[in-house]
């Protein structure tokens, strides 16, 4: 039995240079269901021209994306897809037509301030930008927001609408297209005060570095931050190493990411066993 929700494409649209917004709506949507965090994510399964059956839970073919709205009335999703480069997910978003199918997955999400804490800072690069402009939209008024956002051009900054009280700041930079600024904006930042919630979502490799300083010069409980590793500047690579290793070496990665902790705790152990690997 299939685990995924087979929709197709009502409309796309090209909403910055970089960046299209395409809507998927289907009958199968109507048992489909949001976890109610701003940065949740699905998983499409985008199916070759000729599909092989089985593909709509063929994991291979799927690419990881933020709900950027769900309407529950026609019912619809909006997914916002970073169009830069050639992969299967940015091909499919700039050819998408009316009509075309793919499969979701169920919802998942990271997004999770605790309770009594008002003030936020979101980092992120622009795959997480979709995410970005729904925790915005969906923020109360008596949250402050301080927002670093990298982008591909200057021209892919959008309109970020919020109730709440936000300060918003753009660079130029990554993106798989030279050095990431995060970090070096993260150490230019005065140290967040103790109850501010701090979401990341940009490349892994950059997520990972910016994890370390977190917990180096940033130092807070784990609930007061999250950090996101959206993609992989060199996917293939990351593929080749993790092919390499033994099966062993794999069973202890899976032995450590224990679903029961929250996945923060989970990289406290993983982190060091990564590098060992050399991963």
């Amino acid at each position: 039995m299939s685990d995924s929700f087979l929709v197709h494409v009502a409309a796309a649209e090209q909403i910055s240079p970089n960046l299209r917004r395409v809507t998927l709506t289907g009958d199968s949507l109507r048992t489909w269901e949001t976890t109610g965090q701003p940065d949740e994510f699905v998983h499409v399964h985008i199916p070759d021209a000729d599909p092989v059956p089985g593909w709509e839970d063929d994991h291979d073919i799927a690419r990881h994306y933020t709900i950027r709205r769900w309407n529950p009335e026609v019912p619809s999703v909006e997914i916002d897809v970073v169009t830069h480069g050639h992969g299967r997910g940015a091909t499919w978003a700039r050819d998408a037509q009316p009509g075309d199918a793919v499969a979701i997955s169920d919802a998942h999400g990271y997004y999770k301030a605790p309770d009594g804490s008002a003030r936020r800072l979101l980092l992120a690069d622009a795959t997480g930008l979709p995410a970005v402009a729904r925790i915005l939209e969906e923020a109360s008024p008596e949250e402050h927001f301080d927002v670093i956002v990298e982008l591909i051009t200057a021209d892919d900054a959008i309109a970020l609408p919020s109730p709440a009280s936000v300060s918003v700041e753009w660079k130029v930079s990554g993106n798989g297209r030279g050095p990431s600024a995060l970090l070096s904006c993260m150490e230019r930042l005065p140290v967040p005060d103790g109850d501010t919630y701090v979401w990341l979502a940009c490349e892994s490799a950059e997520s990972r570095k910016a994890r370390g300083f977190v917990r180096r010069e940033w130092t807070r409980h784990h609930t007061l931050y999250r950090i996101v590793g959206y993609w992989h500047v060199d996917q293939e690579e990351q593929m080749r190493k993790w092919n390499a290793l033994t099966p062993e070496q794999q069973a202890r990665y899976m032995e450590i990411w224990d679903e029961s902790r929250p996945d923060e705790i989970n990289w406290l152990e993983l982190e060091p066993y990564l590098q060992e690997l050399g991963l």
